[in-house]
């Protein structure tokens, strides 16, 4: 059986997401998230479509 490990940059983009879900960081405004998340919620999506083929 083969085990699938969740890539690096999909670890992380998770970790940012889970920081931003409790914290504000200085680059996050009262109406917007920081570009961190942005890219995190992007390579999530990426990852999960890709799964899926």
């Amino acid at each position: 059986m083969r085990t699938r490990r969740m890539p690096h940059l999909i670890q992380h983009a998770w970790y940012v997401l889970e920081y931003h879900r409790h914290h504000r960081c200085p680059h996050c405004t009262a109406n917007d998230w920081c570009p961190d998340v942005r890219v995190a919620r992007t390579r999530i999506t990426a990852w999960r479509r890709y799964r899926q083929q």
